[in-house]
């Protein structure tokens, strides 16, 4: 029987200094990730020929493709300097997936790597749960994936 190879969580970190090497900081606290790609299209419909008479059907051309991504977790004001310079400004991110071994930095499965801009940081506060924090990261350019070694 075969299953799939799937990450159990996923970090993301910032480029918070330029290198060589570039030091990128862990966005300490985000422990749900998502990440999106989406293909945008141009559609047309087109008539058969041979039956005139009948609708024509959906025929897509790919004009560009995008990605984004999404993190949740508990707010860290540890990292407020860092999440409000990266707030609204192109920064180099990774986001490592992981496999859970049993050992406390779990084993790392790969990274995608890309640029993005921090278009939304949702912090909410109550005084009945810790702080909670939403970011969202719209990707320019590819979002490059490497094996881990």
């Amino acid at each position: 029987m075969s299953e799939p190879n799937s990450a159990d969580f996923a970090l993301i970190k910032v480029q918070t200094a330029d290198g060589p090497p570039a030091v990128f900081t862990l966005m300490c606290g985000i422990e749900g990730v998502t990440i999106n790609r989406t293909a945008q299209t141009n559609e047309t419909y087109r008539r058969d020929c041979a039956k005139p008479n009948r609708p024509g059907t959906r025929k897509l051309r790919v004009t560009g493709s995008s990605w984004s991504i999404s993190g949740t977790g508990s707010d860290n004001i540890d990292l407020e300097e860092e999440m409000t310079d990266a707030f609204g400004v192109r920064k180099s991110y990774e986001i490592t997936l992981f496999k859970d071994d049993g050992t406390d930095a779990g084993e790392a499965m790969g990274t995608y790597a890309g640029t993005a801009l921090m278009t939304a940081r949702n912090q909410s506060y109550s005084q009945d749960n810790a702080g909670t924090l939403e970011i969202t990261l719209e990707g320019e350019g590819l979002l490059d994936w490497t094996v881990a070694a």
